[in-house]
């Protein structure tokens, strides 16, 4: 190639100036109501919980737009709005940390963060911002409220709840990561407290099934990450079992134990009951022992929840003195109470049977209480109980069980469940590892419940619901309940929201008998906040937007989403709440589909230099020095280029100013190009068909989102395109090399832009004359008959290093004595080996040939 004149690219300017005029003129903003191909392209909005997003945060942002970017320029019309979740324990955590307003943060962290998202480039629909904080927003988040609640969904009732003693809040189960708070990683406790749920597991849907059941069933049919399925699916959990009831010996009382293996009922030898179940039994425990059990109970209802799980924690417990009977044997089985038992687990009591379970084994061990073998293996295996020092699990045949011996487990737990029912002894029950949603929060920074509570209708038996006695929900008409401004807002672990201290926001009066009632002053989950805000984004402007929810009309042209990206640790936050509110409205009738999002896909994590990024190790990288510096182009292809989407990679300083070079030589293709022909006949065609697999290979690799292996073939591309350019002379003016030179740069700017989005846009409105915009241009498409590869291009080194190349047909660069010939009459071949003598000839089939004269 004739040395191209190094062309100096001016980033800023070019990126400023394209920004503003895609802003103006609206670009990325379809007619929602006119469009054809609607393509609804999500990536979930950050919650501000610092001054500005990092790298981290860029690399899934930048990975979603590039999805979009693709799929507006296969057609579509693609919607790829943003917004700020911006309420919530995450933003006011942060407000405390800085000692800041949360009201004053807002209102600089919004700027920030949108200055950033413009910055890098991303293609949003600007019109179409939301931020969860906005009184015009949570109106209808408190709308939602109302509606579970008159639906029956909404509840109020006393539980054992986690608290987070440094975000001074309760969480739902699901906010509760290996027993620290999710959001500041302090362990969690436990306290009672009245709380308002949401019917997440418990609810029913108008058919008479529950919705943990639909939200199981349709983890089949949904095209998501397989690791938020497989998350979604083991904290479901659902489990087809039995119910079996112990009566109690010598008392009129009994006990209930969910098992899901009823055949191994045979080898159960004691019941080990929760501290808080056994808190019921305590009046029918015999005098000897109460003390002792109540004691216990005491110690170990003050351990943590994550304690008591412990993998590997010596067991602990308590004889009560009752016993339980087993009705299949009548074997009277001694009633333990245990700390590794959980209420909210079945029953909250646990038929111990040792012999075929790893933790019975082990309290059994530590209690010295009989092991009851009564599975043996396909082998017929009958160890003496006495010698076996490890539980037996897993499939086999029964023993030592009665009328179920010799059968198989799964035919045995079928025929046990038969007998337990038809005797009375039990029920077969479908359990669930999933609990209803716990919606209240004992915070300031979110919407205020939108309900009241008046004692003297309470007191009447009054109520909204019958069974909530003295609780009404607000007028819609008075919607929003406006946060108030309270400048003391710290939380203070009373177990009640600042707002209890603002008499006149709590102040009012019953909605039905006009006597002096209080307003709710817990706050609802930020989850709440973002379990819908998908479905709100096509209708903001939209001329019934502040008479409804959401327009009917342009939601049932745009929803579900088409994609949505998102991080998988919200497997069991946001993206099964999400779910689970959908469902609600279609059984509501206010959608017809019951799965937010056609596709889900988890993108990977940013490491830098090695580490995971975290303030506390100070690697935390803020994109804003970087877009500066090299340029939003190069940043963005950069983040693209580190590894797979879904992996994620390292991000590195001197990668980023590899692709800024990278940037560069791209520019000064299409700075140069007017000055450049393919003179050459045979690099006429080679190009063509590397152009036309490069099309190939990015548009396969784009639809699968391995972003980093797209940049690749790119690179290669452009490096074939340097390499076969030449200076025009007088006589190429008017050749065919021309027209296949300016196709082949087309073609380049096409397979770049989704990554580079500013620069390409540059060259093809400015340097190759194109109708604005490259981004609503047609993504090229290759010729099948050219991408099978009919050539092959062998590297020439001498000494190790690669002095030039060769094409060669496919089938000629098997035949290595031909190859080695050519390979001597090649100009740059003969310049590096004048004078030297070569001593051996290495050849690699098919890829080199390398002449070494050391």
């Amino acid at each position: 190639m004739s040395k191209m004149r190094k062309a100096k690219y001016n980033h800023s300017l070019v990126e400023n100036n394209w920004q503003t005029k895609w802003e103006r003129e609206k670009t990325f903003s379809p007619n929602l109501k006119t469009s054809r191909k609607p393509y609804y392209s999500l990536m979930m909005y950050p919650y501000p919980s610092a001054e500005g997003m990092h790298v981290g945060n860029m690399y899934a942002f930048t990975g979603a737009d590039v999805h979009s970017r693709i799929m507006r320029m296969k057609g579509f019309d693609v919607f790829e709005p943003i917004g700020l979740d911006g309420f919530g324990i995450h933003s006011e955590n942060y407000a405390l940390s800085i000692n800041e307003h949360p009201v004053n943060l807002a209102k600089r962290t919004k700027k920030n963060f949108y200055a950033q998202l413009r910055a890098v480039g991303n293609s949003y629909a600007w019109p179409h911002t939301l931020e969860t904080y906005d009184p015009e927003y949570y109106k209808w988040t408190q709308w939602i409220f109302i509606q579970m609640f008159k639906a029956g969904l909404a509840y109020r009732a006393k539980s054992t709840v986690n608290w987070c003693p440094s975000c001074k809040t309760v969480l739902a189960d699901e906010q509760v990561i290996a027993g620290k708070c999710e959001r500041c990683s302090k362990d969690v406790e436990t306290k009672d407290l009245e709380q308002w749920l949401f019917r997440t597991a418990t609810g029913k849907r108008p058919n008479g099934s529950l919705y943990a059941d639909s939200l199981f069933e349709n983890l089949d049919k949904i095209n998501w990450s397989k690791i938020v399925t497989v998350a979604q699916r083991n904290w479901i959990n659902k489990k087809k079992g039995i119910d079996i009831t112990y009566p109690i010996k010598d008392t009129s009382q009994s006990l209930t134990c969910f098992t899901t293996r009823p055949d191994t009922n045979f080898g159960a030898t004691f019941i080990v009951l929760s501290p808080e179940t056994a808190e019921k039994f305590l009046e029918i425990v015999p005098a000897k022992q109460k003390d002792k059990v109540s004691k216990y109970i005491k110690e170990a209802l003050s351990k943590s929840k994550q304690e008591r799980r412990e993998e590997g924690r010596k067991k602990t417990g308590i004889f009560t003195g009752l016993y339980a009977i087993n009705q299949l044997n009548k074997y009277e089985m001694p009633i333990w109470v245990s700390d590794f038992v959980l209420a909210e687990v079945g029953t909250g009591a646990v038929v111990g049977v040792p012999g075929h379970d790893r933790r019975d084994f082990e309290f059994a061990k530590e209690f010295d209480l009989p092991i009851i073998r009564v599975v043996v293996g396909s082998d017929g295996d009958k160890t003496p109980i006495e010698k076996i020092e490890q539980v037996q699990e897993g499939e086999g045949k029964m023993i030592n069980s009665e009328f179920i011996d010799g059968m198989s487990v799964n035919k045995a737990i079928e025929k046990i469940m038969d007998h337990l029912e038809k005797e009375g002894w039990g029920k077969r029950k479908t359990s669930y590892h999933l609990r209803d949603w716990l919606v209240s929060r004992q915070r300031y920074w979110g919407p205020p419940i939108p309900m009241i509570y008046c004692e003297k209708c309470a007191a009447k038996g009054k109520g909204e619901r019958s069974e909530m006695p003295g609780w009404y929900a607000v007028s819609e008409k008075d919607l929003p309940i406006e946060l108030p401004f309270v400048k003391d807002y710290q939380p203070k672990g009373t177990g009640v929201s600042p707002l209890a201290t603002i008499k006149d926001f709590y102040e009012v009066s019953c909605p039905k008998c006009g006597e002096k009632a209080r307003r709710e002053t817990d706050v609802s989950d930020t989850f709440l906040d973002s379990s819908w805000y998908f479905l709100r984004y096509p209708s903001i402007g939209a001329k019934s937007s502040g008479k409804k929810i959401f327009d009917p009309e342009i939601t049932k042209k745009w929803l579900p989403v088409n994609m949505y990206i998102g991080g998988a640790e919200h497997s069991v936050l946001h993206l099964l709440y999400s779910r689970w509110v959908t469902m609600v409205f279609k059984d509501m009738g206010l959608i017809d589909f019951e799965e937010p999002y056609d596709r889900f896909y988890a993108h990977g994590l940013i490491i830098k230099d090695g580490a995971k990024m975290s303030k506390s190790k100070g690697n935390i990288v803020i994109p804003d020095e970087y877009i500066k510096k090299f340029g939003a182009d190069a940043f963005r292809t950069y983040l693209m280029f580190l590894g797979p989407y879904d992996a994620g990679g390292d991000f590195r300083d001197t990668g980023i100013e590899g692709m800024k070079r990278f940037i560069e030589r791209v520019w000064d293709l299409f700075e140069n190009h007017s000055d450049f022909i393919l003179t050459e006949k045979k690099d006429v065609e080679e190009v063509l068909i590397k152009m036309h697999q490069t099309i190939e290979k990015v548009t396969k690799d784009i639809e699968n989102l391995r972003y980093n292996t797209a940049i690749s073939a790119i690179m290669e591309y452009v490096n074939l395109l340097r390499d076969k350019a030449n200076r025009k002379t007088k006589k190429d003016r008017g050749r065919a090399g021309g027209i296949e030179w300016r196709e082949a740069l087309k073609a380049l700017a096409l397979l770049l832009a989704p990554f580079a989005p500013h620069i390409t846009e540059e060259v093809w409105v400015k340097k190759l004359g194109q109708k604005f915009s490259i981004h609503t241009s047609a993504w090229p498409k290759y010729d099948s008959r050219l991408v099978q590869e009919t050539k092959r291009t062998l590297i020439l080194q001498v000494d190790g290093k690669i002095r030039s190349t060769m094409a060669v047909a496919l089938d000629e660069a098997k035949n290595k004595d031909e190859m080695i010939k050519r390979a001597n009459k090649d100009k740059n071949i003969q310049k590096w080996l004048k004078g030297k003598t070569v001593k051996n000839t290495i050849f690699v089939l098919s890829k080199l040939i390398n002449f070494v004269t050391r």
